[in-house]
Formats: C-alpha cells, structure tokens, sequence
C-alpha cells in the first residue's frame, strides 16, 4: 500500500521542470520573432519577382497567340509602384506590389508585336531590406528569365 501512495507522490512535474519548458519556449518564440519579418521580406520579393516575370512571359505568348499588340507599362510614383498590362491599348490587368516591394530604377516600357518581340530590358525590383530580384528580357531570341 505504501507504493501506491510513492507512486501516487511521483506523478506530475516539478516547478523546476515547468519553468525550465517555458524559458525554453519564450527564447524559441523570441528568436521566431526576430527572424520572421526577413523572411517575409525575402518571400514578398520572390513572389513579385515571380509573378512578374509570369506576366510578362504570358504577355508575350498572348501577342503571338492572338496575332495583336500587347504593352507592359510601369509605374513608379512614390508609395505606388505597379504596372499595368494592355492588349492593343486596352487594359486588361494591373498589378500592384505589396508593401516595401518597389522598382529599382525606371523601367521602360514593354511592347510586344505579333511575332513576340520587344526591345531588351532588365526590371529590377527590391524589398526594404535593399535586396534585389532582376527580370530580364533578352533581346535576341527573346528569353524572358530571372535573375
């Protein structure tokens, strides 16, 4: 009977123990809140990245498609940095950045014919962290890729 009343008394955790668990979680959580808001920078700007070399690539494919014009214009006020894609001078999408994300430098302006071709650029992009994502558009041959 004596057992059962130890065992009974070795059930549980000490104060020791659950202390020791909650600092462990507080420095986990504070190190998460210290590292998240980089990554969600760097993941913002890959995503933009991404999405703009898409649209432009189906920009493209479209023009060919579709045996029509199509432009890709870039807008880079203060504060409101977008762009805007037209098909034969009609607007059919605009896109604006998430905060932080902006152009770095002035783009030109994409067009591209029927046979798919435009004048090369490079659109750099970066995030408030000063890191940067460049979409290029090669003239010859007219590679579209990410950099």
């Amino acid at each position: 009977m004596s057992a059962l009343k130890v065992r009974g008394r070795e059930q549980g955790f000490t104060l020791l123990e659950i202390l020791l668990v909650l600092i462990l979680l507080a420095g986990s959580g504070f190190y998460l809140l210290i590292k998240l808001p980089m990554n969600f920078e760097r993941q913002h700007l890959a995503f933009q990245a991404t999405q703009l070399l898409e649209d432009i690539r189906d920009t493209r494919q479209a023009a060919m498609a579709e045996n029509n014009w199509y432009a890709v214009k870039f807008y880079y006020q203060a504060g409101d940095h977008h762009y805007q894609i037209f098909k034969q001078g009609k607007l059919i999408k605009n896109v604006y950045f998430k905060d932080g994300i902006s152009f770095l430098g002035n783009p030109g302006d994409l067009t591209f014919n029927a046979l798919g071709r435009s004048v090369g650029t490079t659109i750099t992009l970066t995030n408030s962290l000063s890191e940067q994502k460049s979409v290029i558009v090669a003239p010859v041959g007219m590679r579209i890729r990410e950099k």
